[in-house]
């Protein structure tokens, strides 16, 4: 038998709440060209660096810049173009970093000094490890060091503030060909420390520390300050 409802008041029915309107979505900011391809450059390489070039594609680049496969095939045509404008990125900023650094200083910096401003540069972002792919696997031409204009413009500075040490000792300036050779030494010396420094100083019985790195930049600074045939300004 059905239980019967008590006598009384009926109850009363809930109002539902009224809805809040939805808020409306916020326009997405469409990108120019020009930041689309920055876009995918800058999420680019981060991937070259920690798997290398050949570990990678245009599917995985896609991903990171959050674009499609399209896109990336739209303004970069292959992966080959692609890596090779991600080196040029790299190494046309690490360059006029340099040089910029160089014209910059208000006292004509010595061969430790300019070491110094040179491995705070290419150390950034693990750039010697693009650098050795490129050069072991013949794609020298993703290099600006290796074109004219590139080295070129780092021999220029430092043959400028080579000139201003030797005009402040009273000595003739180093010749180009001094500065030339001097400069590959350099780079060529650097770059095979970076690669190897990890492998190569504790066979010497060295730790791999800052220590061992500031001894290797002396040393080498100082090679290179008698290849100029200057000394260090003050240093008598």
């Amino acid at each position: 038998m059905a239980s019967k409802r008590p006598p009384g008041r009926a109850p009363a029915r809930r109002t539902p709440a009224p809805r809040r309107p939805a808020k409306p979505a916020a326009p997405r900011k469409r990108r120019t060209p020009e930041e689309a391809r920055e876009a995918i450059l800058q999420a680019a390489e981060p991937l070259l660096v920690e798997q290398g070039p050949d570990r990678v594609g245009l599917q995985a680049v896609a991903k990171a810049a959050g674009v499609s496969h399209a896109l990336v095939t739209h303004y970069f045509g292959t992966y080959e173009a692609l890596v090779r404008e991600v080196l040029l990125r790299r190494n046309e900023l690490l360059a006029a970093s340099f040089r910029e650094q160089l014209l910059a200083a208000e006292t004509p910096p010595d061969a430790g000094e300019l070491l110094e401003r040179f491995f705070a540069v290419v150390q950034q972002g693990q750039h010697g490890r693009l650098m050795a792919w490129a050069l072991l696997t013949g794609r020298t031409e993703h290099m600006p060091l290796a074109s004219a204009q590139g080295l070129r413009l780092l021999a220029d500075a430092l043959e400028f503030q080579s000139g201003r040490v030797a005009q402040a000792q009273g000595t003739p300036p180093p010749s180009r060909d001094a500065v030339d050779m001097t400069l590959l030494v350099a780079l060529c010396a650097s770059q095979w420390f970076m690669l190897a420094r990890e492998v190569l100083l504790p066979v010497l019985g060295r730790p791999v520390d800052a220590a061992s790195d500031a001894r290797f930049r002396e040393v080498l600074g100082g090679m290179l300050q008698r290849s100029l045939g200057v000394k260090p300004p003050g240093g008598g």
